[in-house]
């Protein structure tokens, strides 16, 4: 029961597998105090990531250090952007971006099919896509994805057989668009405003 009284924080793992391993240290003019904030704000940041990711992160940071000596901390953006390379922060922890599907941009993707791929544009970049560049490449992978759950429809209706690779992204791709419906659904609620307008 011990062992269960002193279980470890989320900083605590953070600080264990990545922070002590790395070793690095802070220029003399930064008081402890405050190079303690700025490893909890890290650690904070991080705290999504798996174990693994963690491992790794630290292996790529490894000799990322600043200074002449290469032995004082990196910034925290170099953390947050390796961090990104590795596993990407869910949406769920974004909750600036994870509005912009409660507003009018939510409704507009269901209607013009292009929730998933919106999604997903928006977790591997972390922006929406307001160019009309990437607006173009949303609605080219959602016509492409339309496309193929096309083919996977008619081949299932004429009783032919679906490779499995195609049912199980079929699968995940429903599943996938179940649960961006239901996050516009909740960001909307959240906003007051009815799913369509």
């Amino acid at each position: 029961m011990q062992d269960m009284a002193h279980a470890e924080t989320n900083r605590g793992r953070i600080r264990r597998i990545l922070l002590d391993p790395l070793g690095f240290r802070f220029p003399k003019k930064v008081e402890p105090e405050e190079a303690q904030r700025r490893l909890d704000r890290i650690a904070d940041d991080l705290g999504y990531l798996a174990d693994a990711s963690l491992k790794a992160l630290e292996e790529m940071l490894r000799s990322k250090g600043q200074g002449s000596d290469r032995n004082f901390w990196p910034d925290h953006a170099t953390f947050i952007g390796f961090a990104e390379v590795i596993q990407p922060r869910p949406l769920d922890e974004l909750p600036a971006l994870r509005s912009w599907f409660g507003s009018v941009e939510g409704p507009r993707a269901i209607a013009e099919g292009t929730l998933v791929e919106t999604y997903g544009w928006i977790a591997r970049r972390k922006v929406p896509p307001y160019t009309p560049q990437a607006r173009a490449l949303v609605l080219e992978e959602a016509a492409q994805n339309a496309r193929r759950l096309s083919i996977i429809a008619e081949r299932k209706a004429a009783g032919l057989s679906v490779a499995t690779d195609d049912l199980d992204w079929e699968r995940a791709y429903r599943r996938r668009m179940a649960d961006c419906q239901a996050l516009v659904e909740r960001e909307r609620t959240l906003r007051g405003k009815e799913t369509v307008e």
